[in-house]
């Protein structure tokens, strides 16, 4: 019993109970509430009012913002199109044109409030403009489709029938690229898009404006109201200056305090409100017991338990997920291990793959990550490296080679044959078959050995689950 009161009075000078400090919160939530009520209320019959007046002209700015998205949208396409040959850019073009047609539903919807007005006739001159663009995007869409040598009938007849000069018909299919991408990237084109943007940033000046306008014949209204307010507001604000400082102390400190620790995967300090050094004791006693528990279930995870090389769940990850600037990957293999395992069992089949993998490990870089992916199959990803490097590889499977031919721990003798490829980027399976089927030629010409390949034009092969992305154009 006597302990039990000691706790207690530990835990009432260390903090309060965060379900004290909710009550008091809500009592004075409650009590300030009820004190703002009716000012709130006159507050709300004259924001209505103002808001009546404002909200058409917050609807109009967001159709002339509507406007120039979609014209802006318009020209990306084109030129994605133009620039790549995608049809898929000239769908999005035409789907948003023909179908979202989000230029004329703007000045639909701003000729609601104001039409007849300034306003109105800005973004009209806009819309305008951007109609008479379409014409020259029409025809950089023709000669995309010409320089390509699609089939017109499968395109829009905007598209399929505009006619084009004698002049650009006769040029070739490269001249008619570069012209479709001129006209719409060149001086002409940007004055085009210019007028388009001068029509809608007429528009919102003139909107903002009338908002203003508004905002300053409200101001006296609300003058009065605020003063009160002010009074209130101020209340207020000792009330939860004390509140903050209490949660500050009791609650946020010493979450903060809690947080790194979390990310840090560290004990937290414990400390705040009696609540919460309740969960901090919890969690560091559960931290201790597994912590040892998580780190042998996450190396087991990435790694082969024999070599203690990565395994080929992690070699897969590196392969078709890790971007390299420039990298050498080594298809590294066992020379006669099978008749290994078969001649001094399996016992000392393992002992000798722990052996290469030492010996491979102790010639590379820490950085260098090395995989086993079958029975006496590794793979070493080596970054920054490229063809260049071909001499220092050889030199280095050299020296292990020559390492493996001394015997050692009663281990026979043994030797590896690598395949290199290098690459860049995602190395995926093209890399990966360089690399085996430059193995396959030190194997043919007596092993023990390393053979070289360079992927030149890289094509990355993604596995079932990885989709490709389009690349972006500019």
């Amino acid at each position: 019993m006597d302990t039990g009161k000691e706790r207690k009075e530990v835990d009432r000078e260390k903090g309060i109970s965060i379900r004290k400090l909710n009550y008091m919160m809500a009592g004075v939530t409650i009590l300030v509430s009820i004190v703002l009520l009716f000012v709130s209320y006159q507050t709300w019959v004259s924001y209505r009012e103002l808001e009546s007046t404002t909200e058409r002209y917050l609807s109009g700015q967001e159709a002339a913002k509507s406007m120039q998205a979609s014209s802006d949208y318009l020209t990306e396409q084109v030129r994605c199109f133009t620039v790549t040959g995608d049809r898929q850019y000239l769908d999005n073009y035409f789907h948003e044109s023909e179908t979202s047609k989000r230029r004329e539903e703007a000045l639909h919807q701003l000729s609601e409030d104001f039409d007849g007005t300034e306003i109105y006739e800005d973004l009209e001159t806009a819309l305008n403009e951007s109609v008479a663009l379409m014409q020259t995007e029409y025809y950089a869409m023709r000669l995309t489709v010409e320089s390509k040598g699609y089939d017109r009938n499968i395109f829009p007849e905007q598209v399929r029938d505009y006619p084009l000069s004698e002049a650009d018909r006769l040029l070739s299919a490269w001249a008619k690229k570069e012209k479709a991408i001129d006209l719409v990237f060149n001086e002409q084109y940007r004055k085009q898009k210019e007028r388009i943007s001068t029509g809608t940033a007429g528009c919102l000046n003139r909107l903002l404006q009338k908002i203003r306008l508004t905002e300053e014949l409200t101001n006296d209204r609300f003058s009065r109201i605020i003063t009160v307010e002010r009074v209130l507001v101020i209340f207020l604000i000792v009330i939860v200056l004390v509140i903050v400082l209490l949660t500050a102390i009791q609650v946020i400190g010493p979450l903060i305090r809690a947080i790194p620790k979390i990310r840090e995967d560290k004990p937290i300090p414990v400390s705040g409100a009696s609540e919460f050094r309740f969960l901090a004791n919890t969690y560091n006693k559960m931290y201790e017991d597994n912590r040892g528990h998580r780190e042998k279930l996450a190396y087991e995870a990435c790694h082969d338990q024999l070599t203690g090389a990565y395994n080929r769940v992690e070699f897969s990850k590196i392969l078709w997920e890790e971007e390299f600037e420039s990298a050498a990957l080594l298809l590294i293999d066992i020379d006669r291990f099978k008749s290994i395992n078969d001649s001094y069992g399996h016992v000392v089949g393992d002992k000798v793959l722990s052996r290469v993998t030492d010996e491979v490990t102790e010639h590379f870089r820490d950085s260098d990550p090395l995989c086993r992916i079958g029975g006496d199959e590794f793979v070493l990803f080596m970054d920054h490296v490229g063809p260049e490097s071909k001499d220092l590889i050889s030199e280095k499977v050299s020296h292990i080679n020559a390492a493996l031919m001394h015997a050692e721990d009663d281990l026979p003798i043994t030797s590896i044959s690598v395949g290199v490829a290098f690459g860049s980027g995602k190395l995926g399976d093209e890399v990966f078959k360089k690399a085996d089927r430059a193995l396959y030629e030190v194997k043919n010409s007596g092993r023990a050995g390393v053979a070289l390949r360079l992927v030149l034009k890289q094509k990355t092969v993604r596995p079932p689950g990885h989709e490709a992305r389009r690349p972006d154009c500019f």
